[in-house]
């Protein structure tokens, strides 16, 4: 079998969908049909050369990321909860 071989923009678009865009890996490796480990890879070679330019003094790409990760993740319960009082709300109020 031969190695496919992935232009830079194509990476670069890949990493975009996952940290930019907020799409999850499995999401983007079925879309693009490429598979989940090398899509972590070009995410954690990607944030590496962040980290390499970021110039002294400023916010951490990785911690950037890492922050936007922790963020998704609390808006997702939010929304979950936020789900479940309407229900609870609706459920209550078609009593009356």
């Amino acid at each position: 079998m031969r190695r496919r071989k992935y232009t830079a923009e194509f990476k670069r678009e890949a990493v975009k969908m996952i940290i930019v865009e907020g799409a999850s890996v499995k999401e983007t490796s079925e879309q693009l049909g490429v598979s989940e480990a090398l899509l972590y890879q070009w995410r954690r070679k990607h944030v590496d050369e962040l980290e390499s330019k970021n110039p002294e003094g400023s916010v951490s790409p990785k911690a950037l990321v890492a922050e936007v990760e922790q963020l998704r993740k609390e808006l997702a319960k939010s929304q979950r909860m936020n789900a479940i009082l309407k229900k609870t709300v609706s459920y209550f109020s078609a009593e009356e």
